[in-house]
């Protein structure tokens, strides 16, 4: 089976920061060739000099990076983007901001060539009270809290009382938050943990960190999930991984917040091994004796 092309979904109410998100996603020098599709370039704050085509409904960046506008259907526009020449390594909608962004998500659920690889939905937090009271706007605001994978609160510069607004997201969403001021998060906890190197570690902020993993024997299904379910302030994580009780099958574990997916991607290929990578806030006192707790005994 060929690898699918990830497929993230950005939601959030009107004046979130959705496209200060996006904004900082092309500008970003992660090496990872996205195609971004929103609903307006107007908004977009591209630099000239990183534009490398402009043909009507698309740009073409320097850095590999696509944006294309969503013509009169999403799903046209989006099938249009996989059918055509162009490879991408991850695909990233902009829902508008009164969308249930679980409902777009959900077409990489019937599209084969996707992975949906999570929702992530931005929260203004100035405003998001107030706008969850309105009895017009309230459902709207709620079920794109519900939706989420993971949270960027956004604005906390904004936010009357911090404290109360944390306890108040969690009420409504279990979803991990990011906190952030002008959609500053780093790009790595969002995409792309595909494209992380498996052997060493890195430090993307004094916040976050992440840390990678190999195993040459059969891992142990059990312990591998229960750890990634149950590890505070793990973020997102990415393995393929030969699970024990399927030591001929390749397997895919994949989580963004708290949503966990796990697919079989066809046999394991002789000679490789067990690989994970995990992204998180610091510090997690996770697989510290992984190489015990994790193998399976034969």
């Amino acid at each position: 089976m060929s690898e699918r092309i990830p497929f993230t979904v950005i939601g959030g109410f009107l004046g979130a920061g959705k496209t200060t998100l996006l904004n900082r996603l092309l500008r970003a020098n992660s090496g990872r060739r996205f195609a971004v599709m929103v609903n307006d370039f107007g908004a977009l704050d591209i630099d000239g000099r990183l534009v490398a085509e402009h043909a009507g409904d698309t740009i073409a960046l320097a850095n590999g990076c696509l944006c294309c506008t969503i013509g009169d259907s999403l799903v046209t526009t989006l099938l249009a983007l996989l059918e055509g020449e162009r490879r991408f390594d991850h695909i990233v909608v902009e829902a508008s901001g009164v969308a249930d962004p679980g409902r777009i998500a959900d077409l990489a659920v019937i599209e084969p060539r996707l992975q949906r690889d999570g929702v992530i939905v931005v929260v203004d937090g100035g405003e998001v009270r107030q706008r969850a009271a309105d009895r017009r706007v309230g459902d709207t605001i709620t079920r794109q809290l519900t939706a989420a994978d993971l949270l960027v609160l956004n604005k906390t510069d904004l936010a009357q009382d911090l404290t109360q607004l944390r306890c108040w997201l969690a009420s409504q969403s279990p979803a991990p938050v990011l906190e952030a001021r002008h959609a500053d998060v780093p790009v790595d906890l969002l995409f792309g943990l595909e494209h992380r190197g498996v052997t060493s570690e890195a430090v993307p902020t004094a916040d976050f960190a992440s840390w990678s993993y190999e195993w040459p024997d059969p891992v142990d299904r059990a312990s591998v999930l229960a750890m990634l379910q149950d590890a505070p302030g793990l973020l997102r994580a990415k393995g393929i991984l030969r699970f024990a009780d399927t030591a001929d099958r390749r397997t895919v574990v994949h989580l963004v917040g708290r949503r966990l997916d796990v697919t079989d991607e066809g046999l394991w290929r002789d000679g490789t091994t067990s690989r994970l990578v995990l992204l998180g806030l610091k510090p997690i006192m996770l697989f510290r004796t992984a190489s015990v707790s994790l193998a399976h005994d034969s």
